[in-house]
């Protein structure tokens, strides 16, 4: 009886998985503390490359978990006393997603999920005063982002096996006390899902 349970929860399983593939935009906002517990107000946010690979598969009668890996472009301006800057990053990470599918009619879905990110700078760099800053030897953009979000997706099937969706999500890594950088990516996406 237990292996077939087991058989029946495979199929399932596999019979719902969608693999899906996204692009898009982030428009980071970055959130310096300084020593002094302030936060200066010369940044700008700035816009960047995203690009997901993910699995999604139904997880119970209501949810759907969704996991995968991300590449994103970080990235922020600003200026100080007329003299400008930039802060330019490269991240690879993982994520996690895990929400209802609500159906809104004629292959329409709606999906908002709870979401967790890890991210480890791959390169990164300020520019400032004429002059490129390696950000690898610092350790509030070298450490491991963790960030806490939330998405919300509309998809279309476009037959039994290809689908299309639009997506926004928002992050934030959460950084408290003094002498911390906070990342905090709103990311817009379209991408396409497979069904296997």
């Amino acid at each position: 009886m237990k292996r077939i349970l087991l058989l029946l929860l495979i199929s399932i399983s596999s019979f719902a998985q969608n693999y899906k593939f996204s692009v898009g935009s982030n428009i980071t906002s970055f959130i310096f503390t300084n020593s002094a517990g302030v936060n200066p107000t010369f940044l700008r946010p700035s816009s960047g490359f995203h690009f997901a690979l993910s699995n999604e598969s139904l997880m119970s009668k209501a949810f759907y978990v969704e996991y995968g890996i991300n590449y994103n472009q970080f990235n922020n301006v600003g200026d100080v006393q007329s003299i400008p800057f930039s802060y330019a990053t490269d991240y690879l990470g993982i994520h996690a997603g895990i929400g209802p599918h609500w159906k809104l009619g004629k292959g329409v879905m709606l999906s908002p999920k709870a979401n967790i990110a890890a991210a480890k700078l791959i390169n990164g760099n300020q520019f400032l005063s004429n002059h490129y800053v390696d950000l690898s030897g610092d350790d509030q953009f070298n450490s491991l982002q963790t960030m806490f979000g939330y998405s919300l997706e509309i998809s279309k099937q476009v037959n039994s096996q290809i689908g299309v969706f639009a997506k926004y999500q928002h992050f934030d890594s959460y950084k408290f006390g003094s002498s911390t950088l906070s990342i905090v990516p709103s990311t817009f996406s379209i991408g396409i899902s497979l069904r296997n």
